[in-house]
C-alpha cells in the first residue's frame, strides 16, 4: 500500500523569494510523494507592490493561505509589530493546513517569523540558501537564526555548507545544490529584446541600466547612500536609459522608494516599476547593459547573463563574487566611475560560482535521501543534535 504523500508547506513573502522558490516548487508539485501547499505573506499583500499574487497563480500554483502582516510603514516599531502579526497569522495557517514539513528560503524577517511559527507548531523546517554571508544587513543574523530553527538545509555553495556545520548542524542534513535562481534562468521563457523593451516602454536601441537598491539595514546612512547613487546616475548621458525597480519592505524601504520615484519623475530617460515579476526582471538582467545597486540578483543571476554589476556598499559583503561584479563605496564619484568602467567590461568569459542550473533535481534527491534516514517520518527530524566542528 502506497504511503500518504508528505504535505510540504512553502512560505513566500516577496517577489524575489518566489522567483527563487519556483524551480524547486515545480519539482515538488510534480512529485507524487509530496502534497504542496503555499502560504503567501509579507509584500505579496502590499497594495502597490505589483500583483505578485497573480504571478504565483500564473505560474500554476494555488495559494492555500494569505497572511496579511499589516505592513503599513517602514520604521523599526512598525515592522516589529508587523512581524508579530505575521507570526500569529502563519501560526493560524499552519494549524489549518497541518503540514508535515515547512519549506522556507533566504533571510527575510517575514520568513524568520514563519519559521518561529513552525517551531511552535512542532513542524520540521527545510531551509534554502543558509550559510551565506551578507555583513552589511540584518539579513545575516536573520539567516543564521533561521538555520538554527531549521532541520534540513539546502545551500548554494561549499563554503556555506562548512559554515552550517560550524554552527552545529548535522552534516548529513546539509546538501550543496547550487542556486535555484540559476535554474530559473535556464528554464524560464525570457522575453526577446524588442518584446522586453516594449513591455517597459524603453528604446531597445539605447544603452540601458537596471537599478535595484534596497536599504542597507545595518547602516544609519542608507538614504544618503541612495542619494549618492542617484547623483551618480544624474551625471550619465541622458541618452542612457535607467530602469528602476522597487525595494523590499525593510526599515527605510519606503523612504528609499520615494527618493527613487522623485528621481524618475525628473528624468525623462528613467522609468520605475515596483515589481517586474520574475520573467521581466530576468529579461532585464539579460538585455540591459549594466546592473546597479545592492540586490543579490547582481551577485547571483547577472553573471550568468555576462552582465556587469556595480555593487554599492556593504549589503552583499561576504558573498561569493564572479569577476563581473565591481564593488564600490557609496559615493557619487566612485559609483559614476564604476558605471563607466562597467560599460567597457567584456564579461563573455565570466563564470557564475553558484552552480549549473540544476538545483531542483539535487534538492529533491537530497531531500529523499534525508527522509529515507528517518523512514519518511518527518517528525523525527525535530530532535536535533549539536554536531561539534570539525570533529563531527
Amino acid at each position: 500500500m502506497r504511503r500518504k504523500p508528505l504535505k510540504i508547506c512553502a512560505v513566500t513573502s516577496t517577489r524575489a523569494d518566489w522567483g527563487l522558490l519556483l524551480p524547486v516548487l515545480k519539482a515538488v508539485q510534480k512529485d507524487r510523494d509530496f502534497d504542496l501547499k503555499i502560504i503567501a505573506t509579507g509584500q505579496h499583500l502590499v497594495v502597490g507592490a505589483g500583483d505578485t499574487r497573480r504571478a504565483i497563480k500564473a505560474d500554476g500554483f494555488k495559494i492555500d493561505a494569505l497572511v496579511d502582516m499589516k505592513l503599513v510603514g517602514d520604521t523599526p516599531a512598525q515592522l516589529t509589530r508587523s512581524l508579530g502579526v505575521g507570526i500569529a497569522g502563519v501560526g493560524d495557517a499552519l494549524a489549518k493546513i497541518k503540514p508535515d514539513l515547512v519549506f522556507v528560503l533566504g533571510d527575510r524577517y517575514e520568513i524568520l517569523g514563519a519559521t518561529m511559527a513552525a517551531t511552535l507548531a512542532r513542524v520540521p523546517v527545510i531551509h534554502g540558501w543558509g550559510g551565506d554571508i551578507t555583513e552589511g544587513a540584518i539579513d545575516d543574523a536573520i539567516r543564521h537564526a533561521i538555520t538554527k530553527l531549521s532541520h534540513v538545509h539546502f545551500v548554494t555553495n561549499a563554503a556555506a555548507q562548512r559554515r552550517l556545520c560550524q554552527m552545529g548542524e548535522n552534516p548529513a542534513h546539509v546538501a550543496v545544490v547550487g542556486s535555484s535562481g540559476i535554474e530559473l534562468l535556464r528554464t524560464i521563457a525570457l522575453l526577446g529584446r524588442n518584446a522586453f523593451f516594449e513591455s517597459v516602454k524603453l528604446d531597445s536601441r539605447r544603452k540601458t541600466i537596471v537599478v535595484t537598491f534596497h536599504p542597507e539595514t545595518l547602516s544609519a546612512k542608507t538614504q544618503d547612500h541612495c542619494r549618492e547613487m542617484l547623483a551618480a546616475l544624474d551625471r550619465l548621458d541622458s541618452k542612457i536609459q535607467i530602469l528602476c525597480c522597487g525595494t523590499n519592505a525593510d526599515v527605510q524601504g519606503r523612504a528609499i522608494e520615494r527618493l527613487v520615484k522623485t528621481f524618475v519623475a525628473s528624468h525623462t530617460n528613467a522609468v520605475f516599476y515596483s515589481s517586474l515579476g520574475s520573467q521581466r526582471y530576468l529579461s532585464a538582467l539579460k538585455h540591459c547593459d549594466v546592473v546597479i545597486g545592492n540586490s543579490s540578483s547582481g551577485i547571483y543571476e547577472a553573471p550568468s547573463f555576462k552582465t556587469p554589476t556595480v555593487n554599492i556598499g556593504d549589503r552583499q559583503k561576504g558573498r561569493l563574487r564572479a569577476e563581473s561584479v565591481i564593488d564600490v563605496v557609496p559615493t557619487r564619484a566612485a559609483i559614476y566611475e564604476a558605471i563607466c568602467k562597467a560599460f567597457e567590461m567584456d564579461c563573455r568569459a565570466v563564470k557564475n560560482p553558484y552552480g549549473d542550473g540544476h538545483a531542483s533535481t539535487r534538492t529533491l534527491k537530497a531531500l529523499r535521501k534525508i527522509l529515507a534516514t528517518v523512514k519518511w517520518d518527518a517528525a523525527s527530524l525535530l530532535r536535533k543534535t549539536f554536531y561539534t566542528w570539525p570533529n563531527h
